[in-house]
């Protein structure tokens, strides 16, 4: 009879056995297991685990480990101006139009109206000195009973295109009515069907209308452009239409149209300087304008001195209200007719940049 072997005990002892030895490699990490089963002496206490720090991924096609992400931010850099970045603003800036920006304004001038004609022109035709004796070069106010004064409309429009250049167009029309008894005799036009001067007499009952039109358009380019300060130089084209009708009531209906227009070159200088700005943003501030105009017999000058007032209305836009006074004068001399005109006095101007 073979003899039982006692399996059960020696299980037992073997768990025992491996449960005291590895209770300390129990907790350690799989690196540390072997080195701390060829340690008896140290201490089963559990140690902290150490973590092992992560490398960066290196990004697909470069040298070099990635940069941490740039912080997410809502505040948008400042939009650039016309002052130069490092330098302190001035307290004084003066609004105006940005590329892209339009500049418009609405102008009524109390006009003072003063003016002569000769037509025809009996200084330089071959009837010099043949009918003399009479006014040959009678005036719109004295002759032709024009009123001598009217508000006249105006308009200012100016398109920035570029940093430093834009397009200018400024416009002037009238139309005016008078009439009344001759008070002197002159000549005007010519008799109905024959090239014979007409004479308005003494006692003639006359009515006249004086039509006017008066554009320029052209290149401004700034010279200078600062911060508060702003020289521009014009340059460009001028137009005008005038229209002169006279009419005798107790003639037999004597009438003569004059109807001509000058085509000039026109060159100016435009002076903008802040003078203060207050603590709502409204800024005052000068503005001057000065431009001649010559050729084709035609020498005139058109100048316009004010202030200006404007007031923010957000996003880059403002509004102004502009006043001063303006003085025009045009003279255009051939051998047919001369004409000469001025028409002056204060204005008001409103008008926004947009």
């Amino acid at each position: 009879m073979l003899r039982r072997i006692p399996f059960t005990p020696l299980v037992c002892l073997v768990i025992l056995v491996s449960t005291c030895l590895f209770n300390v490699c129990w907790a350690a990490g799989p690196d540390e297991s072997l080195e701390i089963l060829l340690k008896p002496n140290q201490t089963s206490a559990a140690t902290t685990p150490i973590v092992q720090p992560t490398k960066a991924r290196r990004t697909a096609g470069a040298s070099y480990y990635g940069a941490p992400p740039a912080l997410i931010t809502k505040v948008k850099p400042p939009i650039q101006t016309i002052c130069s970045p490092g330098f302190q603003p001035p307290t004084c800036i003066l609004p105006t139009p940005q590329v892209g920006q339009w500049q418009i304004g609405a102008q009524a001038l109390f006009a003072r109206l003063r003016g002569n004609i000769s037509w025809p022109n009996m200084n330089q035709n071959w009837w010099w000195g043949y009918y003399s004796g009479f006014n040959n070069n009678p005036s719109f106010s004295d002759s032709l009973q024009l009123p001598g004064y009217q508000v006249l409309p105006a308009v200012d429009a100016r398109y920035q295109f570029r940093p430093r250049w834009s397009v200018r167009f400024w416009a002037l029309g009238n139309e005016t009515k008078g009439g009344g008894w001759v008070q002197d005799s002159f000549y005007f036009g010519f008799t109905q069907g024959s090239y014979t001067p007409y004479l308005y007499n003494n006692g003639n009952m006359i009515t006249t209308r004086w039509q006017h039109g008066y554009y320029q358009v052209g290149l401004l380019y700034d010279a200078i452009k600062t911060c508060n300060t702003m020289l521009s130089v014009f340059g460009g084209w001028m137009h005008t239409d005038d229209r002169i009708d006279a009419g005798c009531i107790n003639c037999g209906w004597q009438a003569n149209t004059f109807s001509k227009s000058m085509d000039t070159v026109s060159v100016g200088l435009e002076l903008q300087k802040c003078v203060m700005t207050s603590s709502t943003g409204g800024t005052f501030s000068f503005d001057n304008r000065a431009t001649a105009m010559f050729a084709d017999n035609v020498t005139a000058w058109d100048v316009q001195l004010g202030g200006r007032y404007s007031i923010p209305l957000n996003y880059g836009r403002w509004g102004y209200l502009k006043g001063g006074y303006r003085y025009i004068n045009q003279n255009k001399n051939q051998l047919d007719y001369a004409l000469n005109y001025t028409i002056d006095g204060g204005f008001a101007e409103l008008g926004f940049i947009f």
